[in-house]
Order: C-alpha cells, then structure tokens, then sequence
C-alpha cells in the first residue's frame, strides 16, 4: 500500500441538484471527485458552467471543499446544468435533467488535454456525451489519458440508439466500468440476456479488456470482478436519507483502493461503506473525511 496522493478527475457534468426547497452540488464526475478529494486524493473537477450566479456559486461550492476551478470552462451564452430530484419514502431519487446546458458544450483545449495527461484516474459517464459537441471532447480527453485508469460509470438516463452507441464505445476506452440493478438489465438485453450477473461482469471484462467490473445493488450491497475472481458484499443497514450520489461515493472508495493495489475483497469492503455512509445524509456531496468512514466502518464491524 501507498501513502501518494492520486491525481483523479471527474470528466463530464457538474450541476446544481435541485430539490423541492434545497439545492445541492451535483453531477455523477463531479460528485466523484469531490469525494476523492475527501477520501484523501487529489480529485479534480473538469466541466463547463454558464457565466450566471448558479455558476458562480459552483465555483464557491468547490472553493469552500479546497477544489480547485481552474479546469471548469466559463460558457457565455448557455446556463449552468440543474436537474430537478423528488425523493420517494425510501430516500430513492427520480432525476429530470435540462438540456442545452453548459456542460453540453464541454471543449478539450489546451489546459484540459494537458490535464488529462498527467493523471492517474478519470471517471466519465453517458450523461454528458448527450450532446455530440461533449461527447466528441470526451472522448479525445479519454483517449489522450493514457497514463491514467479510465473510469466509465454508466449512469444511463433513459435508452435510445444514441445512448447505446455511447455505451459501447464508451466500454471500449474503459479499464474499470460501474453499474447499478437497472443498467446491468438494460446492458444484458443488449448483449447478453442469458447471463446470470456475475458470468455478464466476468463477460464485459473479457470482451472490453477490463481491469475491473463493479456492480452496485443499494441496500443490497455490491458485486466486483477481475475477470478471475467474483467478490460479494452484503448491504449494510442504515437510516437512509438520500441515495442521491451513492454510486459516485462508492466509485470513490473503489477507485481509492484500487490505486493503492488493494485486493479485490478490500476494494468491495470499502467502497460499498462509503456508499451506504453517504446514504445517511441529504445531497450527493456530504461533508466527511476518511477518518469518519473508517470510524463508520468500525462501529459495523467490517473493519
């Protein structure tokens, strides 16, 4: 194991949540970096925002969480991204996402291509490839990251030719991919339908050349593969608030150990705690530090 603080960028959306009387910082690459950055990395934000006050607090937002903002690209004319989020009783979120937006514009300039060069991870999901002005940035940047283990959390928002066609080459440029229930159905329909859930994952590493795929269940815990090896972890039991920004927590936990060459056992252990910590509070991006999720860990006995 290692003491080095990793480079790790969140490429894609970076919004406002917005809830019926509150609002949060959102965005699956986003809220990934946020939490590398609180788990002990250095995780960094590259996206688009609008010249607007929802921009400006953005900026703000990361500041006040030591981020830097140097890698968010300033757009004149269209506005920050929001996405509207309703809570049912069991804390599960339904997301309405605005179109035209900033981060639909996302450009790979010089800073940001550079950037990706000299990294260790980046995630990057289908969301932000909607629009083909992104996507074609997106994927240069991937491409141009070489040195750095690519990160594809699905994070599908509907189905159409379009975003099957994201997914797949999206795949292609992946070293790890994350999944929830809902995508790994949509994905076997497409690719594979008599697969159980562990041989699918063992059959995306295969094809894709994967280093690792990850399967995240809510409550009821999570599946990881090498392509050899199948490790499981049962849920842990908390007082859900908001599962909003659980997947990128444990995208988080996962990538944090996996750079530190943590066995698979560890890797799903402590990536599917951060996750279920981050289930106990409202908003994507709680404030905690490492010591909290270890303390976390502590008092459930998986530590």
């Amino acid at each position: 194991m290692t003491d080095q603080k990793f480079n790790i960028i969140g490429l894609g959306e970076i919004l406002w949540d917005i809830y019926e009387s509150q609002k949060f910082l959102g965005g699956a690459p986003a809220n990934f970096a946020i939490h590398c950055s609180q788990l002990g990395d250095h995780g960094i934000v590259l996206s688009r925002i609008g010249k607007d006050e929802l921009g400006d607090e953005i900026i703000r937002a990361l500041r006040s969480r030591n981020i830097e903002t140097e890698y968010l690209q300033i757009d004149q004319e269209k506005p920050t991204g929001t996405v509207d989020v309703a809570l049912d009783e069991h804390g599960k979120p339904t997301f309405t996402c605005h179109e035209g937006v900033a981060f639909d514009y996302l450009q790979a300039d010089e800073s940001s291509e550079l950037l990706v060069k000299n990294t260790h991870a980046i995630l990057f999901g289908s969301l932000a490839q909607r629009n083909s002005i992104a996507k074609r940035a997106i994927q240069k940047l991937i491409s141009l990251a070489d040195n750095g283990i690519a990160v594809f959390d699905i994070n599908i928002r509907g189905w159409d030719e379009h975003t099957r066609q994201v997914v797949l080459d999206s795949l292609r440029m992946a070293d790890i991919v994350k999944m929830n229930d809902d995508e790994i159905k949509i994905l076997k329909s497409e690719l594979a339908s008599n697969y159980s859930d562990a041989d699918f994952l063992k059959k995306l590493v295969y094809d894709f050349h994967l280093k690792l795929a990850a399967l995240t269940s809510g409550e009821n815990g999570c599946m990881l593969t090498n392509g050899e090896t199948i490790v499981s972890e049962n849920g842990i039991k908390v007082n859900v608030v908001d599962t909003t920004g659980c997947g990128d927590a444990f995208a988080a936990g996962m990538i944090n150990k996996f750079l530190r060459s943590a066995a698979l056992e560890e890797i799903a252990i402590f990536a599917n705690a951060v996750g279920a910590f981050v289930a106990t509070f409202k908003g994507a991006t709680p404030f905690y530090s490492k010591d909290e999720i270890e303390d976390f860990m502590r008092k459930q006995k998986i530590l």
